[in-house]
């Protein structure tokens, strides 16, 4: 597919939930009125593959015809499938901003690592593109236009800031961006945030299958660890947009003056 030849630069979008999901489709229209977008979205919903992607079988991808209110591909893979296939292979040229979203259900804390949602935005950063990830908490469903627009707002802000304020050679930054459950008037502001390490308790629930076999379901809510706005999942419950940055590389660097008295041993 040709990508435009409008001045404006030009975004990737994609998301975890599908391309016929409301928030993608909200969250193009909001974009296009200020970028050229490129969709290549999963054909089905990927919501919880983190960054899996395909290896052993062939991906395939249709063409979104005129009939859907996107341009794009749907892609038969997972949220990191569609940004590696497109920018390497369905595009002309790279783009220039990775966009993952609108998703429904938010996204804060270790909530990121099992995300799809996120994974599309870290695989933008492994190829070294300005890349945003936008979720709304479930409550805030009904609110998806208003936070489209405000995602709009605050993507533009995030990009005017020079790129070696984010970026060095060692991390690759990308953006998780969560909406609060409440109405847009009452959002308290828009805060800056550490990741939180709230987890969930996870556990499982029997069920029985059509076919009479016991399935396992599963089930928990979040465990809240920290008490302080300066974190995503406490800012977000407290009715702010939270913005956190992240990045790849996950060495544990206060390990490594430990290890090297044990590197230097086992050489001995």
């Amino acid at each position: 597919m040709s990508q435009s030849t409008s001045p404006r630069p030009t975004v990737l979008l994609t998301n975890d939930d599908g391309f016929e999901a409301p928030g993608i489709r909200m969250l193009y229209a909001a974009l296009s009125r200020y970028f050229a977008v490129i969709t290549a979205a999963p054909i089905t919903e990927q919501s919880g593959v983190s960054h899996a992607f395909t290896y052993f079988k062939p991906l395939y991808c249709k063409v979104l015809d005129g009939d859907s209110p996107l341009q794009g591909f749907a892609v038969g893979g997972t949220p990191s499938d569609c940004i590696k296939l497109a920018v390497s292979t369905l595009l002309e040229r790279k783009p220039e901003i990775i966009v993952s979203g609108m998703n429904i259900g938010e996204n804060s804390g270790v909530s990121g690592y099992y995300s799809g949602t996120v994974a599309a935005a870290r695989e933008g950063a492994f190829w070294q593109l300005p890349s945003f990830a936008f979720s709304v908490c479930e409550d805030g469903r009904e609110h998806l236009t208003a936070y489209c627009e405000r995602a709009v707002d605050i993507l533009h802000q995030l990009l005017a800031v020079p790129d070696n304020e984010f970026v060095n050679e060692k991390n690759r930054i990308f953006f998780n961006i969560n909406f609060p459950a409440c109405k847009p008037s009452a959002v308290r502001g828009v805060k800056a945030c550490r990741q939180s390490m709230a987890w969930f308790n996870d556990c499982y629930k029997a069920v029985r299958g059509a076919d009479g076999e016991i399935g396992y379901e599963i089930y928990g809510a979040k465990q809240e660890l920290e008490s302080s706005n300066d974190y995503d999942s406490c800012a977000l419950q407290n009715d702010f947009i939270t913005i956190t940055p992240l990045h790849f590389d996950a060495s544990a660097e206060a390990a490594l003056p430990a290890l090297a008295r044990i590197e230097d041993s086992c050489t001995k």
